[in-house]
């Protein structure tokens, strides 16, 4: 348990600004952080910096392209 309260701090960064409450499992990836799976379900959670930033979604296995910010 003590694990994942760590890893959510590191995280923190990018999420502690996005308001929504995820329901699903999903993560984020963007051009400008390769190899990167960055926490959230929403294109709100992407960082402000994010480039071509996709949201993946763990249970269906599908993709939605974000907005530009």
């Amino acid at each position: 348990m003590h694990a994942a309260l760590v890893e959510l701090g590191e995280v923190g960064g990018t999420e502690a600004a996005c308001p929504v409450r995820c329901v699903q499992a999903a993560y984020l990836t963007c051009a400008n952080y390769p190899s990167k799976q960055l926490g959230g379900c929403d294109c709100q959670c992407a960082p402000k910096d994010g480039k071509n930033c996709r949201l993946h979604f763990l249970r269906t296995g599908g993709t939605f392209n974000c907005p530009a910010q």
